[in-house]
């Protein structure tokens, strides 16, 4: 059989920088009924949003700055520290209304249902194989070689990171566990992942944009945040249906003292039962399956399943 792909070359511009709002001195203080030409009223409330740090760029250029336009809520966005830890404070100890994640599977496993009764899985993403065009991998499936056996020659330096401290390690691994299911070569996940080497999570982009290495298996929205050329794999592999569950769910990962099993990818909000601020939360929860808010999703390469948003219970698949 020959290994279907869909060669995408993905290029997205710059995002604009947020505006920094200048200290204002004592001089600067507005008498009573007064109001400076061009200020801005403090927001009437602020909630406090942890997010994945996968999605610091979607929440900070996107999404943060779409929903000013929509409420005065004001949002205090914080990325969680580790992966795998799921914090219900920011570092200064403020506490959290709501948490936005890539992976609800985290949040079943640190997280009792009285803390967090349910999540709403707002997108989806896919698993692309992405890589510089002009790198050896680049090369060949420019040429019409097959995306797998281009993987697998020699030559070839692939990077990811690991399934211990990482979620996109464990997604590499399962891709590779899947494709080689897929395509009838069990021996596949274990030949490329010792050829792979292991990097820092906060590194693997970096090290393809420099060229220090050449290809890695990366969720399609950070692709698009990195201007990296992109194989789309099939359903069957990309982790990106939620029909597919099933499927996915045959592919494991021993890491971290624990079996991790594939799942439909969802970036999902999280309503903490503790929020100090539970009715202007649910704004922002309702605001990212808007079509304001499902459009800065988008310009961020993020997916819509049919049936998004969907409200699951926690621990429930997307």
């Amino acid at each position: 059989m020959r290994l279907a792909a869909t060669l995408v070359l993905i290029a997205t511009t710059g995002a604009i920088d947020a505006a920094r709002a200048a200290p204002a001195g004592a001089d600067a203080t507005p008498q009573p009924g007064s109001s400076p030409a061009g200020a801005k009223r403090p927001p009437a409330e602020s909630i406090v949003v942890l997010h994945s740090r996968s999605l610091e760029g979607l929440v900070r250029r996107g999404l943060v700055p779409a929903f000013a336009k929509q409420s005065p809520v004001g949002v205090e966005a914080e990325s969680q520290p580790s992966p795998d830890a799921i914090a219900l404070a920011t570092a200064a100890g403020r506490p959290a209304d709501l948490l936005l994640v890539d992976d609800p599977s985290l949040v079943a496993a640190k997280l009792s249902p009285e803390q967090a009764p349910y999540y709403t899985a707002v997108a989806s993403d896919s698993m692309v194989v992405a890589y510089r065009a002009e790198s050896t991998f680049g090369k060949a499936v420019a040429a019409g070689r097959d995306w797998l056996l281009a993987l697998d020659a020699g030559g070839v330096r692939m990077v990811r990171t690991d399934p211990a401290a990482d979620p996109l390690g464990r997604r590499t691994a399962f891709v590779l566990h899947l494709a080689g299911t897929y395509y009838g070569n069990d021996k596949l996940e274990a030949r490329l992942l010792a050829r792979a080497r292991v990097v820092p999570p906060d590194q693997l982009v970096s090290r393809l944009q420099r060229g220090e290495a050449d290809v890695a298996i990366l969720e399609r929205s950070r692709a698009v945040a990195a201007s990296l050329a992109v194989l789309a794999l099939p359903g069957e592999i990309d982790l990106a249906d939620p029909g597919r569950a099933a499927v996915y769910a045959a592919a494991t990962v021993e890491a971290a003292g624990r079996t991790w099993r594939g799942a439909p990818l969802a970036i999902a909000v999280v309503p903490l039962a503790g929020s100090p601020h539970p009715a202007a939360a649910m704004r922002f929860a309702d605001f990212l399956g808007s079509a304001p808010g499902r459009r800065a999703f988008d310009a961020s390469g993020f997916l819509f399943p049919p049936g998004f948003p969907a409200k699951r219970a926690l621990g429930q698949d997307p």
